[in-house]
């Protein structure tokens, strides 16, 4: 039995995305399960498993090949050979080869690129090769590219890192050096956005379309943080409950006791629109990294511990740091906490995450005068900003969660250690 295994859907706006890693060769034995390739998307990193125990046939892709939605990438059988399958757009996607890039493909009108460059002098570059240069601190302008119109491929970054020259790209023919193209408006540059940055300003784009709400109210800090130092010393190797990691316990609490948060207004699959809802309570957490701002959800919040909650969030932290979020990772929050209270910010708006029926964002802790009998006294203090979908929360029921948070954080809170 022959069975070709294709790029898979990661998502409503995915649908295309990078190998970084073929795990497979052809004749190896797999189980099910078994990781065969590694996609990079704009959004995450994704395994691409064996569906079942086989064979695989053949491998019909490459490192830094870019696939589309539905490519065959592997072909398993139960031990036959089969020639490597051939993807076309009727059978199972197109399969782009690696003349694609990191970069926005170059426009119509602008001028020719260069070779090894695009149409304004940038490096034609795999977001693999890009990485693994940055890991292994080679300069780019010093790798030679072998790939299709000089792109820099990983196999190049490789041998300039230990030294070995490149080989030299074959002359196009009849090719002449192209002057460098002069940016409209009075640019100086025009930097391509990447596959993250273009992803930011789709959501946000349509974040903006959502009619949308704030409720702003400044909270007593002084029992949250004293109950923070409170907490006894974790076990050995565990990780120290922070402030953020109590933020998403009460959240979670404060969606257990709201189910209208845990809601999204609904279009997409559905014959018209409508309310869908969700069980239990899965907090997202905004993080910023290199490559742009990503959302890792922290599972069942309700049903963990504050140390668990914890080493949830150090494990999602470092893989979005890291580039290695997998779009499992980043679906289905309830809803989102966007903390830049370490930043020095006062207070803020944050833009609700599509999806999702409310954002809390969270300054820093300021000290404020306030009255205490008859004399005054500096007390901590913290603002927070919860914006909600009005299309599933109206606002006297989104004052009363706003309320009942507010009431949580400032003493009626059961922390689960």
């Amino acid at each position: 039995m022959i069975t070709p295994v294709v790029m898979p859907q990661m998502g409503l706006e995915v649908t295309e995305g990078t190998v970084v890693t073929v795990a497979v060769v052809s004749g190896q034995s797999v189980s099910a399960g078994e990781v065969l390739v590694e996609i990079e998307t704009d959004k995450a990193l994704t395994e691409v498993t064996a569906p079942r125990d086989g064979t695989v046939a053949a491998v019909a892709v490459s490192q830094g090949d870019v696939v589309s939605l539905g490519a065959v990438l592997v072909t398993l059988s139960d031990g036959e050979t089969v020639a490597a399958p051939q993807a076309t757009g009727a059978d199972h996607g197109s399969l782009q080869r690696s003349a694609q890039t990191d970069e926005v493909p170059a426009a119509a009108a602008r001028a020719p690129a260069a070779h090894g460059r695009n149409g304004y002098g940038r490096l034609r570059i795999a977001p693999v090769a890009r990485r693994a240069a940055t890991r292994l601190g080679v300069s780019l302008e010093t790798v030679t590219g072998t790939g299709p119109s000089g792109r820099i491929t990983l196999a190049d970054v490789e041998r300039a890192s230990v030294g070995e020259p490149g080989a030299a790209p074959a002359a196009e023919p009849g090719a002449a050096p192209a002057a460098e193209p002069t940016p409209p408006n009075g640019f100086v540059e025009l930097v391509p956005l990447s596959g993250t940055r273009r992803a930011i300003a789709r959501r946000m784009t349509a974040s903006q379309v959502i009619p949308q709400f704030s409720l702003e109210r400044e909270i007593d800090a002084a029992w949250l943080l004293a109950s923070k130092d409170a907490l006894s010393a974790p076990a050995p190797g565990a990780v120290r409950p922070s402030l953020n990691d109590m933020l998403v316990q009460a959240v979670g609490e404060l969606v257990l006791r709201h189910p209208a948060l845990a809601t999204s207004y609904v279009t997409e699959g559905a014959p018209e629109p409508c309310i869908g809802r969700r069980d239990g309570a899965d907090i997202g957490l905004a993080v910023a990294a290199d490559r742009g701002l990503a959302v890792p959800v922290i599972r069942r919040v309700h049903e963990r511990t504050l140390t668990e909650v914890a080493a949830e969030r150090v494990r999602l932290v470092g893989e979005a740091r890291s580039g290695r979020l997998r779009a499992d990772d980043m679906q289905g929050a309830a809803v989102t906490i966007s903390n830049l209270g370490a930043f020095g910010i006062d207070r803020f708006v944050a833009m609700l995450n599509p999806g999702e029926a409310a954002i809390l964002a969270v300054g820093r802790v300021l000290e404020r005068v306030r009255r205490e009998g008859r004399g005054f006294a500096l007390v901590p203090t913290l603002a927070l900003t919860l914006t909600i979908d009005h299309r599933v929360i109206d606002g006297a029921r989104g004052a009363e969660a706003m309320g009942e948070l507010c009431s949580l954080l400032e003493g009626a809170m059961t922390w689960r250690t």
